[in-house]
């Protein structure tokens, strides 16, 4: 699942799945998804997307990931660290969430 809302290497993404694999995106990307035919007709692999669900449909959603160990990974800064966060945002650093912890 991919919540970013920045152009990625869609190519890499998909050979990370399994064969049958879907690759599902909520986050809007203004530029179009460069996604190379052939990574998905090999593997038989589909790329699909939707909005963001209800708060049912979230709660089932983490509670599966809770079940199966998926936790994202997030870069964070201490809230007395505001600047060097937004700084490292600023500068295209950041690879990951930003999370500022208080």
């Amino acid at each position: 699942m991919n919540t970013t809302n920045v152009s990625l290497n869609w190519n890499s993404f998909l050979t990370t799945l399994a064969p049958q694999g879907k690759l599902h995106t909520v986050g809007a990307v203004l530029e179009p998804m460069e996604i190379p035919a052939f990574s998905m007709i090999m593997g038989e692999k589909s790329v699909g997307g939707s909005p963001v669900g209800s708060i049912a449909l979230t709660r089932k959603m983490l509670e599966f990931c809770v079940r199966h160990d998926i936790y994202p990974t997030v870069e964070e800064f201490k809230m007395e660290d505001v600047n060097k966060a937004v700084k490292h945002l600023e500068e295209g650093k950041a690879r990951f969430r930003v999370v500022l912890k208080s």
